[in-house]
Parts: structure tokens; C-alpha cells; sequence
């Protein structure tokens, strides 16, 4: 799922980044609200070293991380729909001797590889988020009402 994302190459066996990584429901004192999350990972490469000249050995280095995004979408029983983006930074990291172009696709497999298992990196967002969505409710309940 994570190699095709990655790549951006989408096969029948990959997913859509759309798909719903995790859903929960927070019974809340306006009602109930369905809080759907929609991964994404986001590589992010850092070219370090020097070629060397004729002869001489090279210190280039592709330093990569990727970070987890979740695009929480939460739908009150009212019709509202709050939106919120959650980051979990270095979920998974490495590098790859030479150019980090050149290493593209295989730095896309070690994320896929290192990423595997993601979901109890998205449970704990989302668990984590479900405090901050009850305090965005009141805020709109107290919004409302005053």
C-alpha cells in the first residue's frame, strides 16, 4: 500500500490514499460524531557528502525520513464537519549510499518496508486527537449557544 503511495504508481493490489485508515465515534454531550482518518507518508530527503574527484572515494549520502499524516475528517450528527491534519514526525528513517535521485525507488522501498505497520502509529494519533476533537466540539457548542 505505502510502496504505491510513494511511488505514485497505484496498482489493484495498492490502495488510494483515500481509504480510511481508521475510523472512531466519541459519544459527546451534542450528539454523537464519526471521526474518519485518511493516512498519507511524507519522505523527506537530505542529500549529504561530497562526490570525489577522479579516484577518490565518494562520501555522498541520502539521509531520508518519513513522517506520518493523518487527515482526520469528523462529522457531528448537526451536519458540521470538522477537519484537522495530524503529523507523527519520523515514523521511520535511513539513508542510502549516492544520490538521493538515483535512490528514489529504492528509498521508497525501505520506507515501505519500515512502515509496514502503521496502525498502531494512527491509533495513537487518533486517540490522541479524540481529547482535542471534544474540546473543538465545546468550543462550537459554546460558539452556538453564546
Amino acid at each position: 500500500m505505502i510502496l504505491g503511495m510513494l511511488l505514485g504508481t497505484p496498482t489493484t493490489a495498492t490502495p488510494t490514499v483515500s481509504e480510511i485508515a481508521h475510523s472512531i465515534r466519541i459519544d459527546h454531550d451534542a450528539g454523537p460524531v464519526h471521526a474518519d482518518y485518511r493516512m498519507r507518508i511524507d519522505v523527506r530527503h537530505d542529500q549529504v557528502g561530497t562526490a570525489g574527484p577522479g579516484g577518490r572515494p565518494s562520501t555522498l549520502r541520502c539521509r531520508w525520513q518519513a513522517d506520518l499524516l493523518l487527515d482526520r475528517s469528523a462529522r457531528h450528527s448537526a451536519g458540521t464537519v470538522l477537519q484537522r491534519s495530524l503529523r507523527r514526525d519520523a515514523v521511520a528513517s535511513g539513508s542510502r549510499p549516492g544520490w538521493c535521485t538515483a535512490n528514489r525507488d529504492t528509498i521508497a522501498r525501505d520506507v515501505a518496508r519500515a512502515t509496514t505497520d502503521v496502525q498502531g502509529e494512527i491509533r495513537a494519533l487518533a486517540q490522541q486527537d479524540a481529547d482535542g476533537l471534544r474540546a473543538e466540539l465545546d468550543r462550537l457548542g459554546n460558539d452556538r449557544n453564546g
